[in-house]
């Protein structure tokens, strides 16, 4: 625990390190052209994960409309309205074909893009993403939550509030996603090494398959200990299922995301526990780096990797009041 304690230190003073050398960026651009006219409006647009289908991504999106807002950028929200990767990607190659000056992806599918990214490049347009890693050349910067490093947190919490050894049912999302097997592989590396059998099942971010599937595994393996889901919204099916069969007071059940719900059912004393994500601080960095790398400056961090906080029934009034 020490040691992820001191990752965490270093990375906190790294965003601070982050914000504070943008800011100073921003100032001075703004100084140098004072008197000047008004340079033209940067245009950026931004496709992310469906906002109407989860929490986390409705505010993401809240988040990159305010931070462009308050840099005086154009902002053009292509997001698809269903979680389809095709579809993500033809909205991509719109704001392509409209000439827009940046593009910030959330992907829905990390793996999807093709040849558009390297389209874009060759245009000029500079591509980042936020929340999701995206392995390409072209994509100049991220901004996330170090799922790997925050899941190990949760797996170590996990084993220190679970007595009794058994199994685990990690509740997943789609297999090959970047976020979602680092969620995954971080619990269940410390799991495994505390002697607890992990069963993983891959449940495509779907709350729905997620219920079905804790249902299934707990008719299949009753001596299943603890349930975490990779998302909120699978961890709060997930404590639906296990309420359904009786078993909330011997099975604990944790999230990962720190949306509103999971909170007020840490606080009702039904969900154990839940990693908070910083959305609000990834779509401020994201934004202003993308805006740096469109001016042609250079941004002091171009992968920032944000800790995620655990919250519980000791910490949750003060995450509740925000």
């Amino acid at each position: 625990m020490k040691e992820v304690l001191k990752m965490f230190l270093k990375r906190f003073l790294l965003i601070l390190l982050v914000l504070l050398f943008i800011s100073c960026l921003a100032f001075g651009a703004g100084e140098k052209e004072a008197g000047k006219a008004a340079p033209e409006k940067i245009t950026i647009a931004y496709t992310g994960y469906p906002g109407g289908l989860t929490a986390y991504w409705a505010q993401m999106a809240k988040y990159i409309k305010e931070e462009a807002k308050a840099l005086g950028v154009k902002l053009i929200d292509l997001s698809p309205t269903t979680a389809d990767a095709n579809l993500q990607k033809q909205s991509v190659d719109n704001a392509i074909d409209m000439g827009v000056d940046g593009i910030i992806i959330g992907a829905i599918d990390n793996r999807a893009f093709g040849e558009s990214l390297k389209r874009a490049a060759s245009k000029g347009i500079i591509v980042t993403a936020v929340d999701t890693a995206i392995d390409d050349p072209n994509v100049s910067a991220l901004a996330q939550t170090d799922n790997l490093a925050s899941a190990r947190l949760m797996g170590q919490y996990i084993v220190d509030h679970t007595p009794k050894k058994g199994k685990v049912l990690i509740l997943g999302g789609t297999l090959g996603h970047q976020t979602g097997d680092a969620r995954r592989d971080g619990v269940k590396q410390v799991l495994e090494a505390n002697g607890f059998e992990v069963i993983f099942r891959a449940c495509d971010w779907d709350d729905k398959k997620a219920y079905e599937t804790t249902i299934n595994e707990l008719d299949a393996n009753p001596d299943i200990v603890a349930v975490f889901g990779c998302w909120d919204p699978g961890a709060l099916a997930g404590l639906a299922a296990v309420k359904e069969k009786g078993r909330l007071g011997d099975i604990k059940v944790y999230g990962f995301d720190g949306l509103p719900a999971a909170l007020k059912s840490i606080k009702d004393g039904e969900l154990t526990a839940t990693v908070k994500q910083d959305n609000k601080q990834m779509a401020h960095v994201i934004m202003k780096t993308t805006v740096l790398l469109i001016k042609g400056q250079e941004p002091p961090v171009k992968r920032l990797l944000i800790m995620g906080v655990i919250i519980d029934k000791s910490n949750v009034d003060q995450y509740l009041e925000e």
